[in-house]
């Protein structure tokens, strides 16, 4: 057997191994959620939804991206390093918020146009942590190439939010269950990292010697100068919907448009996903032998492309009946925001594990390029519309261009493009 077929099939292996935890993951909100939307509102999924949307803008900022830099350095050390700065880097983001909050907290929950938040923000910097923390650890995994371990921490991740979120729903606790569901779930999952670390890896996180990490901070500081605004702009661009919904429509739309999201996202999340986290190993490790990583990317997207053209066809024709049948009918609305965001969000689960191209190849400019306009097209599409369905149909076809643009500039760095060196 060759080389090249050894290397396919070991990839295959990990997409099937992350693709199972994750489908497995994705199965059990997805299986809870006609009883969520029965034991709540549509006004309780929308301050949930303008929580995490604060939340996922203010995590991007905690870490300074320095987790996307942990696959990067041969050496195991400096990619632990990596590991404690963008976990410190959280934890002294996490203070200085709470230390916000406690005193201009009723100033943001009044900015927001949710006076009922007030008292989820103390959760905030709690929430932070966690993610930021969460996140460098799922990196160091995806290094150690311990896919078994991140697949069974997504499942393991799911069952508790699931349950707490059902749990605490019965018990009437209203959107705040969904909350504390969430935030159980990723605390619990994030405790069984550290102990994995604590058991196998210990001898490279034992030590903390801040020379080092301050001249791996310097060496990869392209990821906070370029990632942390592009990326800003990206999950500011994704969230901003739950915010803005509230302040020119109401609540419930975006609650609407947070199931929408939660339920599409499941089918992305469930491969795409997958493929991203084998893909950024394999592509890495291909780039810095070769300078490229054209075989490996068109491998890639011909079997995201084959496996999606049927089933969004078939989404596109039958989800609006699908949801009003599953979920109940005071969320028909949700499922018509579902049929017009089909199209952008099918490009997407192609374009999302190519995209990781830019930051192989340490091109995070262009993120931020394509990111501006992002942002702007969808900030355009409430301020210049005043039916909540023509916002959707802009917001689709600004994100089409979006993917569509990320998809070449990944087969470009890949080197797609010019003769292949391996």
């Amino acid at each position: 057997m060759s080389l090249f077929s050894k290397s396919k099939n070991q990839f295959v292996k990990n997409v099937i191994t992350l693709m199972t935890g994750t489908s497995i993951a994705q199965a059990i909100p997805i299986a809870l959620s006609p009883i969520l939307t029965r034991i709540y509102s549509p006004e309780d999924f929308g301050l949930f939804a303008l929580y995490m949307g604060l939340a996922s803008v203010l995590i991007v900022i905690s870490t300074g991206r320095y987790e996307l830099a942990i696959m990067l350095p041969e050496k195991e050390s400096e990619a632990a390093d990596i590991v404690k700065l963008s976990t410190l880097l959280a934890f002294i983001f996490s203070f200085i918020t709470f230390v916000v909050i406690i005193f201009f907290g009723k100033e943001i929950s009044i900015l927001l146009g949710n006076e009922e938040i007030h008292f989820w923000l103390f959760l905030l910097p709690i929430s932070l942590f966690v993610n930021g923390s969460y996140q460098s650890l799922n990196y160091w995994f995806n290094r150690k190439k311990d896919f078994k371990r991140l697949a069974k921490n997504r499942v393991m991740q799911s069952s508790i939010t699931g349950f707490s979120q059902t749990s605490l729903g019965i018990l009437q606790a209203g959107g705040f269950g969904l909350l504390f569901g969430t935030l159980l779930g990723q605390a619990l999952t994030l405790g069984s990292l550290v102990k994995k670390i604590l058991t196998f890896d210990f001898g490279y996180f034992q030590d903390f010697e801040l020379v080092k990490i301050i001249g791996l901070a310097k060496r990869f500081i392209n990821f906070p100068k370029f990632d942390v605004p592009t990326t800003l702009l990206n999950v500011g661009a994704m969230h901003a919907p739950n915010i803005l919904f509230s302040s020119f429509f109401s609540g419930s739309y975006a609650g609407f448009y947070y199931l929408t999201q939660r339920v599409l996202q499941a089918p992305i999340t469930l491969i795409s996903t997958s493929v991203l986290d084998v893909f950024k190993e394999e592509a890495s490790k291909t780039y810095r032998n070769s300078g490229q990583a054209k075989s490996i990317f068109l491998k890639t997207f011909k079997w995201l492309l084959i496996i999606s053209i049927v089933p969004s066809i078939i989404l596109f024709f039958t989800i609006q009946d699908l949801f009003s049948w599953i979920f109940g009918a005071d969320w028909e609305i949700a499922g018509e925001y579902s049929k017009i965001m089909i199209p952008a969000l099918s490009i997407r689960f192609i374009a999302n594990p190519l995209s990781f191209m830019i930051y192989i190849a340490e091109k995070q400019i262009w993120n931020l390029v394509t990111m501006i306009g992002l942002a702007l097209g969808v900030f355009v599409s409430f301020y210049f519309s005043d039916d909540h369905y023509q916002v959707i149909s802009n917001i689709s076809i600004t994100y089409v261009c979006y993917y569509l643009t990320h998809l070449f500039l990944g087969a470009l760095f890949a080197g797609v493009f010019r003769a292949s060196k391996q």
